[in-house]
This record gives structure tokens, sequence and C-alpha cells, in this order.
């Protein structure tokens, strides 16, 4: 299989494939007796055309179903590629993808980005899921029991966790990443440590988050303390009647000596401050 140099898929079980994107969006892809199951469509149709390609070095199978594991553009705005195709999401993630202004947003983030495809978030044409769920759906791929599960509110209103019990496998989207910062700027930070504390119950072995590399179980409870530590410290820092530019100082000081080494850990300074003025 020639794949390009910033991209690998890695077999993590029988038929069930992470597809690794160097700084990008990573991506699952599940086969089963007729059909596959894609989890995440990418961030532009160009990126989803990409990853349709990649499957068809895979099996020559259709592809029948594609799970958003939530609403943001670089998960879902691929989904325009996957015609007749059933979209599974939550029904959160159908409300935050047909909201005009927050979409529009990110529209305008994108274009006036410097990434060499940004331009092409002007042709998009968003598609949200058109299967939703509120708390939890399976499915069955070959015989493979597919959970798709909803813990509440976390790194946006509507993250799923795709679980596959037998080989104890989970795809976790963005809120679980392996040593590295998640994106906060739409998180729900009173909601997330509670989120996390389900997810860490699951008998995990491997894990595929949305960026970044695969992890294991002591990752992901890694992942939960960071999001533990990151509010617990935030909100002790707005107890003690401090401002923001203060708690955000001392909050990444407290950090420092644990994650300082994540990637992404810089970007903290510019992302405490919004998510302490969610918490106050």
């Amino acid at each position: 299989m020639k794949l390009r140099p910033d991209i690998k898929i890695i077999e993590i079980a029988s038929n069930i494939y992470a597809r690794l994107h160097d700084n990008m969006t990573n991506s699952g892809i599940i086969v089963g007796d007729e059909g596959v199951l894609i989890i995440d469509s990418l961030s532009m149709p160009s990126f989803a055309k990409d990853l349709i390609s990649d499957v068809k070095h895979i099996t020559d199978k259709p592809i029948k179903y594609v799970i958003d594991t939530h609403a943001h553009w670089d998960h879902s705005w691929g989904n325009e590629e996957f015609n007749d195709v059933t979209i599974i999401g939550h029904q959160n993630c159908y409300l935050e993808m047909t909201d005009v202004d927050w979409n529009e947003e990110w529209r305008s983030k994108i274009v006036n980005g410097d990434d060499s495809w940004a331009k092409e978030a002007n042709i998009v044409n968003i598609t949200p899921p058109n299967l939703t769920f509120e708390s939890s759906m399976s499915l069955y791929i070959g015989g493979r029991q597919i959970e798709l599960i909803y813990f509440g509110k976390a790194h946006t209103s509507g993250d799923i966790f795709i679980n596959i019990p037998k080989e104890k496998i989970l795809f976790t989207g963005d809120v679980i990443q392996r040593r590295k910062i998640p994106y906060l700027g739409d998180c729900y930070p009173a909601d997330w440590p509670h989120t996390n504390d389900k997810i860490s119950k699951l008998p995990v072995d491997i894990f595929v988050s949305g960026h970044g590399d695969n992890g294991n179980h002591n990752d992901l409870v890694e992942a939960k303390t960071f999001i533990n530590d990151l509010v617990n410290y935030s909100k002790n820092a707005l107890d003690e009647g401090r401002n923001i530019k203060q708690a955000t100082e001392i909050v990444i000081k407290t950090l420092s000596d644990r994650y300082e080494n994540w990637t992404g850990f810089e970007s903290l300074d510019e992302q405490i401050p919004d998510l302490i003025m969610k918490l106050s």
C-alpha cells in the first residue's frame, strides 16, 4: 500500500485500522463482511477523497457508515463526499453542525489561515449526520459489536466514543489524546471531568484519538488527570480572587511540572483565559 509520507495506517486488530495523519486529523476504518465503517470524515472534501482512496487499498467493499466523533470542522467537513452513506453522530453534533453562525465563524477562521488548503473551506457543503442518538446505540459490522456511547459534554457538547468491547479498543475523538493538549475553545469545563470519569471505567487496552499517537489505558487515565488538574487549578485560582491574567499564570506554572513536555502546552496561555471565564 503506497501512502503519503505523513500518513500511516495501522491494523490494530483484525479489520480494524487507525489512519494516523501527522499534525492533522486521524480517522478509523472498520471492515465488515459487506461494507466499511469510517470514523471521522476529516477536514475538507479533498482530505475525505484521500481517505476514500486509502480505503480502496484495504478493501473493495463499499463504505456504508461514517461516524462523526464530534462537530468540529476537522473531523466532519469531509462528510459531503460520502453520498448515499449513513452518517451517524450525537444529536448535539447535529445541532452544532446546523448552527449557521457557529459554522460560519469557523469557516472564516479557516479561510483566513495559512494552510495551503484553507481556501477550500469556502466551498465546503457542511453536511450534518443523518442519523442521531442521545445516549447509546450499537452497530454490528461483520458480527462485531460497535458501541456508540455519549457520556456527556466535554470537548464539545456532542462528543461520542466508539467502543469495540471484544477487542477493548476505543476511538476517543478529541476528548482523550495521548500526552497532547486538546483545543479548549468550545469545551464545557464543568462537565468534562465527569465525562472523563465515565470513560476511564471502560476496559480499554488501546485508544485511537482524533490527533496524535494511539494510547493505552494508562495514557487515557493521564489525559483524564490533566483535564481534572486544569479545571481544579483554574477553580482554585478563581476562589482565591485572582483575575484572569493572574489565574492563567498560576495555572500554567502549576501544570508545568507534570505537563510542560506535552504537545501543545505552549497554547495554554491563549486557551486558559476563555476556560476560566466559563468557570467564573
